[in-house]
């Protein structure tokens, strides 16, 4: 989808306290050959006591103290997580919501696991494109992996996950980058790899942690003869999504300046794909990414806010924005940076 007068205003980030991995690998909560072949140095953990809700209202208030609008312009909220926000059949949007913003906008959660800011991103500016100039949406996501619920170094393979928030502002106004892009693509037939032997009447018990990757292994042997193709499938699902939005952009992959990609190990077969494909580790974030961890929903945004806080983009770069979530769902976004605010 091309978009017209869509902006990134703001952003505001609130990230756990910096942990080394190596320290996990010594004391035998991080495999040694996992910690090897992903390259991940770092993760970012909450503190004790220290709530993802609580982050992301933190990261709105940052987001909304370098915006250019005030909390009336908002008229909708879109929030994005992957694991337990805090209380069962409760809804975090709206306790962000009251906790910040205020005001009447509808506040929505959003659920594509890992591709969920991702999501929020196509679906707030596909809302922004029908409303009047002076509108904004945003987009939040956040997250806190702990045990018993959660082995941050277990429970899911080829990544680390690592707790913090973001929020982000999006404007019919002009703002330090305009959103030339998005594209969202699917292919469901994938779904079962997360879903596992079948279907629960009553949760997981939370008295141990997620078992992600006993899931997918049943579900790679089944299909022994199909591993190659599957996994070269999600790979593509990056890939493609970053190609049909750069086309539907009118930017070519050689004048983008960075592509922000979700913080995964780099046993993840999308980061090869994409090495063909002309985008090497030094286009990406992977140099920040692997001292984060995976946020969940909040990759994206989170990476986009070090480069302008870095100083390492400048009006007329090109950036692209690339997720990929459970069910499986990808999407991507180029974007054209238009000013390099200060935010330090």
């Amino acid at each position: 989808m091309r978009l017209n007068d869509i902006y990134l205003d703001a952003i505001g980030v609130r990230l756990g306290r910096s942990v080394d991995l190596a320290d996990a690998v010594a004391d035998g909560r991080y495999d040694a050959n996992e910690y090897t072949a992903n390259g991940l140095l770092r993760a970012v953990v909450a503190d004790d006591g220290e709530f993802a809700p609580d982050m992301a209202v933190t990261a709105v208030e940052r987001a909304m103290a370098r915006s250019q609008v005030g909390p009336e312009a908002v008229r909708m909220i879109l929030h994005a997580s992957i694991y337990f926000q805090g209380q069962d059949m409760w809804t975090p949007a709206s306790y962000i919501q009251q906790h910040t913003i205020g005001g009447a906008a509808p506040s929505v959660d959003v659920d594509q696991k890992s591709n969920g800011g991702m999501a929020a991103l196509g679906l707030g500016t596909t809302f922004l494109s029908a409303c009047d100039d002076d509108a904004a949406v945003l987009i939040t996501t956040c997250d806190k992996f702990c045990l018993p619920g959660w082995d941050r170094f277990r429970s899911e393979t080829g990544t680390v996950l690592g707790d913090g928030a973001t929020a982000t502002v999006l404007t019919r106004r002009p703002g330090f980058a305009r959103v030339l892009s998005v594209v969202m693509t699917a292919d469901p037939t994938l779904e079962e790899m997360y879903r596992g032997d079948g279907l629960r009447t009553t949760p997981a018990p939370g008295d141990r942690p997620l078992d992600l990757r006993t899931r997918k292994q049943r579900y790679m042997r089944r299909r022994l003869r199909e591993l190659d193709e599957i996994s070269l499938r999600i790979a593509r699902g990056v890939g493609d999504s970053v190609v049909q939005a750069l086309d539907e952009a009118k930017v070519e992959l050689d004048d983008v300046k960075r592509v922000v990609l979700p913080n995964v190990g780099l046993t993840v077969r999308w980061w090869g794909l994409l090495k063909e494909m002309g985008v090497g580790p030094e286009r990406t974030t992977w140099d920040f990414g692997r001292n984060i961890g995976h946020l969940g929903a909040g990759d994206q945004f989170n990476g986009l806010h070090h480069l302008v806080v870095d100083r390492a983009l400048e009006p007329g770069d090109r950036v692209v924005l690339a997720g990929s979530g459970h069910g499986f769902n990808w999407a991507s976004a180029v974007l054209e940076i238009l000013e390099a605010p200060d935010w330090r």
